[in-house]
Protein backbone atom coordinates (compact mmCIF):
# COMPACT_ATOMS: atom_id res chain seq x y z
CA UNK A 1 0.00 0.00 0.00
CA UNK A 2 3.19 2.37 1.03
CA UNK A 3 4.55 1.28 -2.56
CA UNK A 4 1.13 2.10 -4.06
CA UNK A 5 0.98 5.34 -2.79
CA UNK A 6 4.52 6.37 -3.68
CA UNK A 7 3.80 5.16 -7.09
CA UNK A 8 0.58 7.11 -7.58
CA UNK A 9 2.41 10.37 -6.44
CA UNK A 10 5.29 9.70 -8.38
CA UNK A 11 3.17 9.18 -11.16
CA UNK A 12 1.49 12.32 -10.73
CA UNK A 13 4.30 14.34 -10.22
CA UNK A 14 6.42 12.84 -12.64
CA UNK A 15 3.56 13.42 -15.18
CA UNK A 16 2.58 16.99 -14.50
CA UNK A 17 6.57 17.41 -14.61
CA UNK A 18 7.05 16.25 -18.03
CA UNK A 19 4.20 17.83 -19.16
CA UNK A 20 5.10 21.02 -18.51
CA UNK A 21 8.49 20.83 -19.57
CA UNK A 22 7.06 19.28 -23.16
CA UNK A 23 4.58 21.78 -23.27
CA UNK A 24 7.48 24.92 -22.61
CA UNK A 25 9.66 22.94 -25.21
CA UNK A 26 6.68 22.74 -27.56
CA UNK A 27 5.65 26.15 -27.31
CA UNK A 28 9.09 27.48 -27.33
CA UNK A 29 9.70 25.49 -30.53
CA UNK A 30 6.37 25.65 -31.68
CA UNK A 31 6.60 21.83 -31.95
CA UNK A 32 3.16 20.66 -31.90
CA UNK A 33 4.04 16.91 -31.11
CA UNK A 34 5.50 18.13 -28.24
CA UNK A 35 2.52 20.59 -27.33
CA UNK A 36 0.16 17.73 -27.93
CA UNK A 37 2.47 15.02 -25.94
CA UNK A 38 2.70 17.81 -23.32
CA UNK A 39 -1.26 18.47 -22.86
CA UNK A 40 -2.08 14.64 -22.64
CA UNK A 41 0.59 14.71 -19.83
CA UNK A 42 -0.96 17.02 -17.77
CA UNK A 43 -4.29 15.98 -18.38
CA UNK A 44 -3.12 12.14 -17.29
CA UNK A 45 -1.52 14.08 -13.98
CA UNK A 46 -5.24 15.84 -13.24
CA UNK A 47 -6.91 12.44 -13.76
CA UNK A 48 -4.76 10.61 -11.60
CA UNK A 49 -5.23 13.36 -9.10
CA UNK A 50 -8.74 13.88 -9.64
CA UNK A 51 -9.07 10.32 -8.91
CA UNK A 52 -6.68 10.60 -5.66
CA UNK A 53 -9.17 12.82 -4.51
CA UNK A 54 -12.39 11.01 -5.13
CA UNK A 55 -11.64 8.15 -3.70
CA UNK A 56 -10.69 10.16 -0.21
CA UNK A 57 -14.76 11.83 -0.91
CA UNK A 58 -15.66 8.10 -1.37
CA UNK A 59 -13.92 6.76 2.08
CA UNK A 60 -14.79 9.75 4.30
CA UNK A 61 -18.59 9.07 3.03
CA UNK A 62 -18.58 5.64 3.74
CA UNK A 63 -17.30 6.65 7.23
CA UNK A 64 -20.09 9.18 7.86
CA UNK A 65 -22.88 6.97 6.43
CA UNK A 66 -21.31 4.51 8.76
CA UNK A 67 -21.88 6.99 11.99
CA UNK A 68 -24.91 8.57 10.44
CA UNK A 69 -26.52 4.28 10.55
CA UNK A 70 -25.16 4.57 14.10
CA UNK A 71 -22.76 1.90 12.90
CA UNK A 72 -19.66 2.96 15.35
CA UNK A 73 -17.61 -0.04 14.63
CA UNK A 74 -17.05 0.75 10.73
CA UNK A 75 -13.12 1.67 10.70
CA UNK A 76 -10.89 2.86 7.28
CA UNK A 77 -7.64 1.08 6.48
CA UNK A 78 -4.84 2.99 7.41
CA UNK A 79 -2.12 0.61 7.20
CA UNK A 80 0.15 1.41 4.46
CA UNK A 81 -0.75 4.77 3.37
CA UNK A 82 1.10 8.04 4.14
CA UNK A 83 0.59 11.61 4.15
CA UNK A 84 -2.25 13.62 3.90
CA UNK A 85 -4.66 10.27 3.18
CA UNK A 86 -3.41 8.50 6.25
CA UNK A 87 -4.28 11.50 8.33
CA UNK A 88 -7.53 12.65 7.48
CA UNK A 89 -8.49 8.39 7.40
CA UNK A 90 -6.86 7.95 10.81
CA UNK A 91 -8.73 11.00 11.82
CA UNK A 92 -11.95 9.89 10.78
CA UNK A 93 -11.48 6.53 12.40
CA UNK A 94 -10.58 8.18 15.71
CA UNK A 95 -13.77 10.68 15.18
CA UNK A 96 -16.25 7.24 14.68
CA UNK A 97 -14.50 5.60 17.44
CA UNK A 98 -15.13 8.99 19.79
CA UNK A 99 -18.81 8.64 17.94
CA UNK A 100 -18.90 4.90 19.40
CA UNK A 101 -17.71 6.10 23.29
CA UNK A 102 -20.62 8.29 23.54
CA UNK A 103 -23.10 5.86 22.03
CA UNK A 104 -22.11 3.45 24.83
CA UNK A 105 -21.97 6.38 27.27
CA UNK A 106 -25.47 7.61 26.61
CA UNK A 107 -26.74 4.07 26.45
CA UNK A 108 -25.70 3.22 30.36
CA UNK A 109 -26.83 6.61 31.29
CA UNK A 110 -30.12 5.63 29.59
CA UNK A 111 -30.22 2.31 31.43
CA UNK A 112 -29.16 4.08 34.31
CA UNK A 113 -31.77 6.22 34.38
CA UNK A 114 -34.54 3.71 33.63
CA UNK A 115 -33.11 1.91 36.62
CA UNK A 116 -33.88 4.63 39.13
CA UNK A 117 -37.32 5.25 37.03
CA UNK A 118 -38.21 1.43 37.48
CA UNK A 119 -37.59 1.46 40.81
CA UNK A 120 -39.31 4.32 42.41
CA UNK A 121 -43.14 3.86 44.15
CA UNK A 122 -44.08 7.35 41.89
CA UNK A 123 -45.82 6.48 38.73
CA UNK A 124 -44.11 8.54 35.64
CA UNK A 125 -45.99 9.03 32.21
CA UNK A 126 -44.32 10.49 29.11
CA UNK A 127 -46.65 11.72 26.25
CA UNK A 128 -45.66 13.63 22.93
CA UNK A 129 -47.46 16.63 21.40
CA UNK A 130 -49.99 14.05 19.78
CA UNK A 131 -50.50 12.80 23.59
CA UNK A 132 -49.20 9.39 22.64
CA UNK A 133 -47.63 7.51 25.57
CA UNK A 134 -43.71 7.09 24.97
CA UNK A 135 -42.27 5.96 28.20
CA UNK A 136 -43.64 4.80 31.65
CA UNK A 137 -42.25 2.89 34.54
CA UNK A 138 -43.88 -0.16 36.02
CA UNK A 139 -45.08 1.70 39.34
CA UNK A 140 -47.56 3.83 36.92
CA UNK A 141 -49.15 0.67 35.55
CA UNK A 142 -49.04 -1.20 38.81
CA UNK A 143 -50.95 2.21 40.27
CA UNK A 144 -54.01 2.07 37.77
CA UNK A 145 -54.34 -1.50 37.99
CA UNK A 146 -52.99 -2.62 34.57
CA UNK A 147 -50.58 -4.85 33.69
CA UNK A 148 -49.13 -2.71 31.38
CA UNK A 149 -50.04 0.92 29.85
CA UNK A 150 -49.40 1.79 26.31
CA UNK A 151 -52.11 4.25 25.82
CA UNK A 152 -54.71 6.57 27.52
CA UNK A 153 -57.75 4.47 26.28
CA UNK A 154 -57.21 1.54 28.75
CA UNK A 155 -57.83 4.05 31.42
CA UNK A 156 -61.57 4.13 30.07
CA UNK A 157 -62.93 1.51 32.03
CA UNK A 158 -62.74 4.07 34.84
CA UNK A 159 -64.93 6.33 32.94
CA UNK A 160 -65.33 7.76 29.29
CA UNK A 161 -63.86 11.67 30.63
CA UNK A 162 -60.88 9.72 32.62
CA UNK A 163 -58.52 9.80 29.83
CA UNK A 164 -59.22 13.14 29.02
CA UNK A 165 -59.03 14.55 32.42
CA UNK A 166 -55.59 13.31 31.77
CA UNK A 167 -54.85 15.15 28.46
CA UNK A 168 -56.32 18.37 29.31
CA UNK A 169 -53.90 19.18 32.79
CA UNK A 170 -51.64 22.16 31.89
CA UNK A 171 -47.78 22.61 32.73
CA UNK A 172 -47.84 23.16 36.84
CA UNK A 173 -51.32 21.87 37.39
CA UNK A 174 -52.71 19.09 39.24
CA UNK A 175 -55.77 16.98 39.57
CA UNK A 176 -56.86 14.08 42.07
CA UNK A 177 -58.34 10.59 40.88
CA UNK A 178 -60.41 8.08 42.38
CA UNK A 179 -61.50 5.06 41.25
CA UNK A 180 -61.95 0.93 42.21
CA UNK A 181 -59.53 -1.18 41.12
CA UNK A 182 -59.84 -5.04 41.92
CA UNK A 183 -56.96 -4.29 44.44
CA UNK A 184 -59.49 -1.43 46.11
CA UNK A 185 -60.02 2.25 46.01
CA UNK A 186 -57.24 4.23 44.70
CA UNK A 187 -57.02 7.67 45.31
CA UNK A 188 -54.15 9.25 43.03
CA UNK A 189 -52.64 12.53 43.15
CA UNK A 190 -51.44 13.93 39.48
CA UNK A 191 -48.95 16.21 38.40
CA UNK A 192 -48.19 17.54 34.92
CA UNK A 193 -44.94 19.01 33.69
CA UNK A 194 -43.60 20.18 30.36
CA UNK A 195 -40.46 19.59 28.72
CA UNK A 196 -38.50 20.59 25.26
CA UNK A 197 -36.78 17.68 24.26
CA UNK A 198 -34.76 18.40 20.91
CA UNK A 199 -37.07 19.91 18.89
CA UNK A 200 -39.84 18.43 20.84
CA UNK A 201 -42.36 18.84 23.60
CA UNK A 202 -43.42 16.40 26.05
CA UNK A 203 -45.45 15.74 28.76
CA UNK A 204 -44.36 14.14 32.17
CA UNK A 205 -47.36 13.36 34.60
CA UNK A 206 -46.36 11.38 37.99
CA UNK A 207 -48.70 10.08 39.32
CA UNK A 208 -48.73 9.35 43.65
CA UNK A 209 -51.06 7.00 45.95
CA UNK A 210 -52.26 9.17 48.42
CA UNK A 211 -55.17 6.79 49.87
CA UNK A 212 -52.64 5.46 52.16
CA UNK A 213 -51.13 8.80 53.26
CA UNK A 214 -54.42 10.14 53.91
CA UNK A 215 -55.76 6.94 56.06
CA UNK A 216 -52.26 7.44 58.01
CA UNK A 217 -53.29 10.74 59.03
CA UNK A 218 -56.55 9.93 59.63
CA UNK A 219 -55.70 7.04 61.81
CA UNK A 220 -53.16 8.87 63.40
CA UNK A 221 -55.86 11.80 64.62
CA UNK A 222 -58.13 9.12 65.69
CA UNK A 223 -54.94 7.71 67.72
CA UNK A 224 -53.89 10.73 69.51
CA UNK A 225 -58.14 11.64 70.22
CA UNK A 226 -58.94 8.52 71.61
CA UNK A 227 -55.76 8.39 73.92
CA UNK A 228 -56.91 12.29 75.27
CA UNK A 229 -60.61 10.93 75.70
CA UNK A 230 -59.82 7.74 77.65
CA UNK A 231 -57.60 9.47 79.29
CA UNK A 232 -59.83 12.27 80.83
CA UNK A 233 -62.59 9.56 81.25
CA UNK A 234 -60.74 7.43 83.27
CA UNK A 235 -59.76 9.96 85.82
CA UNK A 236 -62.85 11.16 85.80
CA UNK A 237 -64.92 7.36 86.53
CA UNK A 238 -62.06 5.48 88.27
CA UNK A 239 -62.46 7.58 91.99
CA UNK A 240 -66.20 7.66 91.38
CA UNK A 241 -66.14 3.56 90.49
CA UNK A 242 -63.84 3.31 93.95
CA UNK A 243 -65.38 4.82 96.03
CA UNK A 244 -68.60 3.71 95.14
CA UNK A 245 -66.99 0.36 95.78
CA UNK A 246 -65.84 1.31 98.95
CA UNK A 247 -69.75 3.05 100.25
CA UNK A 248 -70.94 -0.56 99.57
CA UNK A 249 -68.66 -2.44 101.77
CA UNK A 250 -69.67 -0.15 104.59
CA UNK A 251 -72.26 -1.34 107.39
CA UNK A 252 -74.43 1.88 107.33
CA UNK A 253 -75.36 1.48 103.73
CA UNK A 254 -75.88 -2.02 103.17
CA UNK A 255 -79.49 -2.60 103.82
CA UNK A 256 -80.43 1.17 103.78
CA UNK A 257 -82.18 2.61 100.34
CA UNK A 258 -78.95 4.33 99.79
CA UNK A 259 -77.21 0.65 98.59
CA UNK A 260 -79.59 0.12 95.94
CA UNK A 261 -78.10 3.68 94.08
CA UNK A 262 -74.84 3.59 94.71
CA UNK A 263 -74.26 -0.64 93.03
CA UNK A 264 -76.33 0.97 90.31
CA UNK A 265 -73.26 3.95 89.97
CA UNK A 266 -70.74 1.55 90.56
CA UNK A 267 -71.76 -1.09 87.90
CA UNK A 268 -72.17 1.57 85.66
CA UNK A 269 -68.79 3.27 86.41
CA UNK A 270 -67.18 -0.16 86.47
CA UNK A 271 -69.14 -0.99 82.89
CA UNK A 272 -68.06 2.27 81.90
CA UNK A 273 -64.07 1.74 82.77
CA UNK A 274 -64.38 -1.72 80.45
CA UNK A 275 -66.00 0.40 77.32
CA UNK A 276 -62.82 2.85 77.86
CA UNK A 277 -60.76 -0.38 78.20
CA UNK A 278 -61.66 -1.47 74.91
CA UNK A 279 -61.00 1.52 73.06
CA UNK A 280 -57.58 2.03 74.62
CA UNK A 281 -56.79 -0.93 72.74
CA UNK A 282 -57.28 1.10 69.75
CA UNK A 283 -54.65 3.29 70.34
CA UNK A 284 -52.24 1.49 71.89
CA UNK A 285 -51.45 -1.49 69.98
CA UNK A 286 -48.21 -3.42 70.68
CA UNK A 287 -45.05 -2.96 68.42
CA UNK A 288 -44.96 -5.02 65.74
CA UNK A 289 -42.59 -8.37 66.16
CA UNK A 290 -42.34 -9.27 62.42
CA UNK A 291 -40.58 -12.91 61.45
CA UNK A 292 -41.58 -14.79 58.37
CA UNK A 293 -44.47 -17.41 58.86
CA UNK A 294 -46.94 -19.81 57.06
CA UNK A 295 -50.04 -17.81 56.17
CA UNK A 296 -51.96 -21.22 55.58
CA UNK A 297 -50.81 -22.21 58.84
CA UNK A 298 -51.83 -19.39 60.30
CA UNK A 299 -55.25 -19.83 58.78
CA UNK A 300 -55.72 -23.24 59.89
CA UNK A 301 -54.57 -22.35 63.00
CA UNK A 302 -57.38 -19.19 63.62
CA UNK A 303 -60.06 -22.16 61.75
CA UNK A 304 -59.51 -24.32 64.82
CA UNK A 305 -60.97 -21.90 67.72
CA UNK A 306 -64.35 -22.43 66.36
CA UNK A 307 -65.33 -19.31 65.19
CA UNK A 308 -67.67 -20.26 62.81
CA UNK A 309 -71.16 -22.47 62.88
CA UNK A 310 -72.22 -25.58 61.31
CA UNK A 311 -74.52 -23.49 58.82
CA UNK A 312 -71.17 -21.46 57.55
CA UNK A 313 -68.01 -22.93 55.55
CA UNK A 314 -64.97 -21.79 55.25
CA UNK A 315 -62.76 -22.15 51.83
CA UNK A 316 -59.24 -21.45 51.12
CA UNK A 317 -57.42 -20.65 47.94
CA UNK A 318 -53.91 -20.40 49.03
CA UNK A 319 -51.39 -19.53 46.01
CA UNK A 320 -48.58 -21.42 46.50
CA UNK A 321 -49.50 -23.44 49.78
CA UNK A 322 -45.98 -22.59 51.25
CA UNK A 323 -46.93 -18.89 50.93
CA UNK A 324 -44.82 -17.14 53.95
CA UNK A 325 -45.73 -13.38 54.96
CA UNK A 326 -42.96 -11.24 56.88
CA UNK A 327 -45.24 -9.87 59.34
CA UNK A 328 -46.36 -10.00 63.32
CA UNK A 329 -48.10 -13.77 63.41
CA UNK A 330 -49.89 -12.74 66.53
CA UNK A 331 -51.46 -9.02 64.91
CA UNK A 332 -52.23 -10.59 61.28
CA UNK A 333 -53.53 -13.68 63.92
CA UNK A 334 -56.47 -10.99 65.36
CA UNK A 335 -56.90 -9.42 62.01
CA UNK A 336 -57.75 -12.45 60.68
CA UNK A 337 -60.40 -13.29 63.75
CA UNK A 338 -61.77 -10.02 63.61
CA UNK A 339 -62.68 -10.04 59.54
CA UNK A 340 -63.78 -13.61 60.20
CA UNK A 341 -65.94 -12.85 63.14
CA UNK A 342 -67.24 -10.12 61.20
CA UNK A 343 -68.24 -12.11 58.13
CA UNK A 344 -70.32 -14.51 60.76
CA UNK A 345 -72.19 -11.57 62.10
CA UNK A 346 -72.90 -10.81 58.35
CA UNK A 347 -74.32 -14.29 57.49
CA UNK A 348 -76.16 -14.49 60.74
CA UNK A 349 -78.05 -17.87 60.96
CA UNK A 350 -78.47 -18.39 57.11
CA UNK A 351 -76.27 -20.29 55.60
CA UNK A 352 -72.81 -19.28 54.30
CA UNK A 353 -69.54 -19.04 52.59
CA UNK A 354 -66.01 -17.66 53.91
CA UNK A 355 -63.61 -17.56 51.53
CA UNK A 356 -60.03 -16.59 52.00
CA UNK A 357 -57.88 -16.38 48.65
CA UNK A 358 -53.67 -15.24 48.96
CA UNK A 359 -51.62 -15.16 46.22
CA UNK A 360 -48.00 -13.08 45.52
CA UNK A 361 -47.11 -10.83 42.58
CA UNK A 362 -44.30 -10.52 40.23
CA UNK A 363 -43.39 -7.84 42.26
CA UNK A 364 -43.60 -9.64 44.87
CA UNK A 365 -46.58 -7.91 46.72
CA UNK A 366 -48.94 -10.34 48.41
CA UNK A 367 -52.64 -10.31 48.03
CA UNK A 368 -55.05 -11.97 51.14
CA UNK A 369 -58.72 -11.42 49.76
CA UNK A 370 -61.32 -12.66 52.61
CA UNK A 371 -64.92 -12.76 51.11
CA UNK A 372 -68.20 -13.65 52.33
CA UNK A 373 -71.89 -14.21 50.49
CA UNK A 374 -73.60 -12.26 53.67
CA UNK A 375 -75.65 -9.47 52.78
CA UNK A 376 -74.13 -6.52 50.09
CA UNK A 377 -72.83 -3.37 52.70
CA UNK A 378 -74.53 -0.28 51.59
CA UNK A 379 -72.52 2.25 50.11
CA UNK A 380 -73.56 4.57 52.83
CA UNK A 381 -71.74 2.35 55.48
CA UNK A 382 -69.21 1.07 53.75
CA UNK A 383 -67.54 4.45 53.23
CA UNK A 384 -67.16 4.93 56.78
CA UNK A 385 -66.59 1.44 57.63
CA UNK A 386 -62.43 1.82 58.39
CA UNK A 387 -64.06 4.87 60.97
CA UNK A 388 -63.13 4.27 64.55
CA UNK A 389 -66.24 3.99 66.65
CA UNK A 390 -68.50 3.59 63.59
CA UNK A 391 -70.84 0.40 63.88
CA UNK A 392 -74.07 -0.99 62.97
CA UNK A 393 -74.36 -3.26 65.51
CA UNK A 394 -76.36 -2.78 68.32
CA UNK A 395 -73.93 -4.58 70.37
CA UNK A 396 -70.66 -3.33 68.45
CA UNK A 397 -67.90 -0.82 69.62
CA UNK A 398 -67.10 -0.01 66.04
CA UNK A 399 -63.31 -0.84 67.04
CA UNK A 400 -63.30 -4.34 65.04
CA UNK A 401 -62.02 -3.14 61.47
CA UNK A 402 -60.46 0.34 62.56
CA UNK A 403 -57.97 -1.90 64.56
CA UNK A 404 -57.71 -4.62 61.26
CA UNK A 405 -56.64 -1.19 59.68
CA UNK A 406 -54.18 -0.11 62.08
CA UNK A 407 -52.54 -3.84 62.69
CA UNK A 408 -52.02 -3.27 58.71
CA UNK A 409 -50.22 -0.05 58.65
CA UNK A 410 -47.88 -0.84 61.39
CA UNK A 411 -47.52 -4.14 59.06
CA UNK A 412 -46.59 -1.86 56.51
CA UNK A 413 -49.45 -2.61 54.19
CA UNK A 414 -53.04 -2.22 53.38
CA UNK A 415 -56.54 -2.88 53.68
CA UNK A 416 -59.55 -2.12 51.27
CA UNK A 417 -63.06 -2.95 50.79
CA UNK A 418 -63.99 -3.96 47.53
CA UNK A 419 -67.22 -3.51 45.32
CA UNK A 420 -69.81 -5.67 45.81
CA UNK A 421 -69.35 -8.60 43.19
CA UNK A 422 -65.99 -8.30 42.97
CA UNK A 423 -64.63 -12.17 41.55
CA UNK A 424 -68.37 -13.08 42.13
CA UNK A 425 -68.38 -12.26 46.37
CA UNK A 426 -70.76 -9.77 48.33
CA UNK A 427 -68.12 -8.35 50.32
CA UNK A 428 -64.29 -8.72 49.93
CA UNK A 429 -61.96 -7.01 52.32
CA UNK A 430 -58.42 -7.21 50.27
CA UNK A 431 -55.54 -6.92 52.29
CA UNK A 432 -51.79 -6.24 50.94
CA UNK A 433 -48.57 -6.25 52.18
CA UNK A 434 -45.65 -4.40 50.11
Amino acid sequence: MAFRWISSTFIRVALLIAGTVLLTLGVSRVDVWFIVTGGILCVLAAYVFFKIQNQLREKSHLMLEAIRNRDYTFRLPVYGLAGGERVLQDTLNQFGSLMGEQKQFMEQRERFYEQILSSVTSGVIVMDENMKIVQTNPAAARLLGLPFLGTLQQLERYGEDFPETIRSLAAGERCNLQYTTTKGEVHLLVRASVMQVGEHTVKILTLNDIRNELDAKELDSWIKLTRVLTHEIMNSIAPISSLSETFLQRSDVVGTPLYEGVRAIHETSAGLINFVDSYRKFSSLQKPAPEPFYLLELIRQVSELHLLPPDITLTLQIEPEDLMIYADPNLIRQLLINLIKNAVQAIGTAKGRIHIRAYTTADEHIFVYVSNDGPVIPDDEAEEIFVPFFTTKKEGSGIGLSLSRQIMKLSGGTISLLRPGTNGWNTTFVLEFE
